[in-house]
Protein backbone atom coordinates (compact mmCIF):
# COMPACT_ATOMS: atom_id res chain seq x y z
CA UNK A 1 0.00 0.00 0.00
CA UNK A 2 2.88 2.35 0.74
CA UNK A 3 4.29 2.02 -2.79
CA UNK A 4 0.86 2.75 -4.25
CA UNK A 5 0.69 5.99 -2.24
CA UNK A 6 4.13 7.01 -3.42
CA UNK A 7 3.20 6.28 -7.02
CA UNK A 8 -0.05 8.23 -6.72
CA UNK A 9 1.75 11.19 -5.17
CA UNK A 10 4.43 11.11 -7.86
CA UNK A 11 1.77 10.96 -10.58
CA UNK A 12 -0.19 13.86 -9.09
CA UNK A 13 3.00 15.90 -8.79
CA UNK A 14 3.92 15.20 -12.41
CA UNK A 15 0.47 16.25 -13.61
CA UNK A 16 0.61 19.45 -11.53
CA UNK A 17 4.05 20.34 -12.88
CA UNK A 18 2.98 19.62 -16.45
CA UNK A 19 -0.14 21.77 -16.26
CA UNK A 20 1.67 24.51 -14.36
CA UNK A 21 4.39 24.67 -17.00
CA UNK A 22 1.82 24.72 -19.79
CA UNK A 23 0.01 27.61 -18.14
CA UNK A 24 3.21 29.63 -17.90
CA UNK A 25 4.12 28.84 -21.50
CA UNK A 26 0.68 29.86 -22.76
CA UNK A 27 0.67 33.09 -20.74
CA UNK A 28 4.02 34.27 -22.09
CA UNK A 29 3.80 36.84 -24.86
CA UNK A 30 6.60 37.53 -27.31
CA UNK A 31 5.81 41.24 -27.64
CA UNK A 32 4.74 43.43 -24.74
CA UNK A 33 1.26 44.89 -24.86
CA UNK A 34 1.19 48.59 -25.73
CA UNK A 35 0.69 50.97 -22.84
CA UNK A 36 -2.55 52.90 -23.04
CA UNK A 37 -3.89 55.73 -20.96
CA UNK A 38 -7.47 55.69 -19.82
CA UNK A 39 -9.77 58.52 -18.96
CA UNK A 40 -11.14 58.45 -15.42
CA UNK A 41 -14.07 56.09 -15.12
CA UNK A 42 -17.32 57.77 -14.10
CA UNK A 43 -18.95 56.02 -11.16
CA UNK A 44 -22.72 55.92 -10.95
CA UNK A 45 -24.12 58.22 -8.27
CA UNK A 46 -25.88 56.27 -5.53
CA UNK A 47 -27.94 59.28 -4.40
CA UNK A 48 -26.21 59.57 -1.05
CA UNK A 49 -26.57 55.91 -0.19
CA UNK A 50 -23.25 54.40 0.61
CA UNK A 51 -21.99 51.64 2.80
CA UNK A 52 -18.79 51.23 4.72
CA UNK A 53 -16.83 50.36 1.58
CA UNK A 54 -17.85 53.70 0.08
CA UNK A 55 -16.61 55.52 3.16
CA UNK A 56 -13.35 53.57 3.21
CA UNK A 57 -12.87 54.20 -0.51
CA UNK A 58 -13.40 57.91 0.01
CA UNK A 59 -10.94 58.04 2.91
CA UNK A 60 -8.33 56.21 0.79
CA UNK A 61 -8.94 58.65 -2.09
CA UNK A 62 -10.25 55.91 -4.40
CA UNK A 63 -12.82 58.31 -5.83
CA UNK A 64 -13.50 62.01 -5.88
CA UNK A 65 -16.24 64.39 -6.92
CA UNK A 66 -15.48 66.72 -9.83
CA UNK A 67 -18.08 69.02 -11.35
CA UNK A 68 -20.87 67.16 -9.56
CA UNK A 69 -19.74 63.78 -10.93
CA UNK A 70 -18.09 61.00 -8.99
CA UNK A 71 -14.92 59.77 -10.71
CA UNK A 72 -12.43 57.05 -9.92
CA UNK A 73 -9.09 58.42 -8.80
CA UNK A 74 -6.41 56.67 -10.89
CA UNK A 75 -2.78 56.15 -9.92
CA UNK A 76 0.37 56.08 -12.02
CA UNK A 77 2.15 52.75 -11.63
CA UNK A 78 5.48 54.16 -12.78
CA UNK A 79 5.38 56.78 -10.03
CA UNK A 80 4.59 54.15 -7.40
CA UNK A 81 6.79 51.22 -8.43
CA UNK A 82 9.35 53.06 -10.57
CA UNK A 83 12.95 53.73 -9.64
CA UNK A 84 12.38 57.44 -9.02
CA UNK A 85 9.76 58.49 -6.50
CA UNK A 86 9.39 62.11 -7.63
CA UNK A 87 5.60 62.26 -7.39
CA UNK A 88 4.96 59.47 -4.87
CA UNK A 89 3.25 61.83 -2.41
CA UNK A 90 0.94 62.99 -5.21
CA UNK A 91 -0.49 59.49 -5.69
CA UNK A 92 -3.75 58.49 -3.98
CA UNK A 93 -3.59 56.93 -0.53
CA UNK A 94 -4.89 53.58 -1.79
CA UNK A 95 -1.93 53.29 -4.16
CA UNK A 96 0.56 54.27 -1.46
CA UNK A 97 -0.99 51.70 0.89
CA UNK A 98 -0.71 49.05 -1.83
CA UNK A 99 2.98 49.85 -2.27
CA UNK A 100 3.64 49.64 1.47
CA UNK A 101 1.81 46.31 1.72
CA UNK A 102 3.76 44.95 -1.25
CA UNK A 103 7.08 45.86 0.35
CA UNK A 104 5.98 44.47 3.73
CA UNK A 105 4.84 41.12 2.33
CA UNK A 106 8.01 40.80 0.24
CA UNK A 107 10.20 41.37 3.28
CA UNK A 108 8.08 38.98 5.36
CA UNK A 109 8.39 36.29 2.68
CA UNK A 110 12.17 36.72 2.50
CA UNK A 111 12.49 36.56 6.29
CA UNK A 112 10.30 33.46 6.37
CA UNK A 113 12.41 31.86 3.69
CA UNK A 114 15.56 32.31 5.78
CA UNK A 115 14.35 32.23 9.40
CA UNK A 116 12.08 29.18 9.07
CA UNK A 117 14.71 26.73 7.84
CA UNK A 118 17.33 28.22 10.19
CA UNK A 119 15.01 27.72 13.17
CA UNK A 120 14.24 24.19 12.05
CA UNK A 121 17.96 23.43 11.79
CA UNK A 122 18.70 24.85 15.25
CA UNK A 123 15.84 23.00 16.93
CA UNK A 124 15.98 19.67 15.11
CA UNK A 125 19.48 19.53 13.65
CA UNK A 126 20.42 17.60 10.54
CA UNK A 127 18.28 14.60 9.65
CA UNK A 128 19.82 11.33 10.73
CA UNK A 129 21.09 9.09 7.95
CA UNK A 130 19.45 5.67 7.77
Amino acid sequence: MRNFRKAALAGATAVAVAFGSATVAIAEESTPAPTTTHAPKVIEDSKGLGGSSTKIGHSLEAWEKKDGKVQANPADGREIFGSSKDNFKGQPKWAQLGYVLTVFTSVAAAVGLIVGPAYNFVVHGLPAAK
